[in-house]
């Protein structure tokens, strides 16, 4: 079991790259994702090269079954990590089979022993975060872990609950987010940020938009928000 240790004070950049439609939705009702246009695919696999390491939930994994290589530009593939509480990350998936990155798997004291070693035979680091309300991780303290064993800066693409985990905390540096000319609506659709929310925006970090573009398809733009105290 890892221990987070209190000396581990330092933590990665959090960047959060997501496209969405005019009403703020990731996904549909039927978990239909495909928003973004080519140029906007370009714009994020640029951001997993800067970033060198890329973060989602293990609903994105489930079912998007991503591989997160980068394609586009030349360079080596991030470093892959599911935040998976219950470790319920589906082994046939291309994160587990395909060996073309360093991938990580955080988890809780809850987590089938039987599956994480399964999952380490297969070469994938998985790693029991200690949490006072498992299957839920406190993110700060994952974030300090990963810190220490190099990661130094991280790209996150979703899904929604994941991003509440962190800007709840406060975690999130800089968020950039396309918005393309759909919407989506629907009670089951997801948006940008699941969980509970705040309640009111005194309770939220704070972002300044650094930069806005209008994107060469002609129906996305594309706004970097900063929070503003890392300003």
């Amino acid at each position: 079991m890892v221990e987070i240790s209190p000396q581990l004070v330092d933590r990665p950049y959090v960047m959060v790259f997501v496209t969405a439609t005019i009403d703020g939705r990731i996904a549909s009702r039927t978990r239909f994702s495909s928003i973004s246009c080519p140029e906007d695919l370009r714009r994020l696999h640029m951001a997993r090269k800067e970033a060198g390491a890329v973060m989602i939930g293990t609903n994105t994994a489930n079912i998007d079954d991503p591989s997160l290589r980068l394609k586009y530009f030349e360079g080596e593939n991030p470093v892959r990590i599911v935040v998976d509480g219950k470790l319920s990350i589906r082994e046939d998936l291309r994160l587990v089979r395909e060996k073309i990155a360093r991938t990580i798997i955080l988890t809780s004291q809850v987590a089938d022993r039987d599956k994480i070693e399964r999952l380490k035979r297969n070469g994938i680091e998985v790693y029991i975060v200690s949490s006072r309300e498992p299957p839920k991780l406190d993110m700060d303290y994952a974030l300090r872990f990963l810190y220490s064993i190099g990661v130094k800066k991280i790209l996150v693409e979703g899904g929604g609950e994941l991003i509440w985990s962190l800007a709840e905390k406060h975690l999130i540096d800089e968020i950039r987010v396309t918005y393309a000319g759909y919407i989506l609506g629907g009670r089951d659709s997801i948006s940008i940020a699941g969980g509970r929310g705040f309640a009111t925006t005194s309770e939220s970090p704070l972002f300044k938009p650094i930069s806005v573009l209008l994107c060469k398809c002609g129906r996305e733009v594309h706004i970097v928000f900063k929070r503003i105290d890392v300003l």
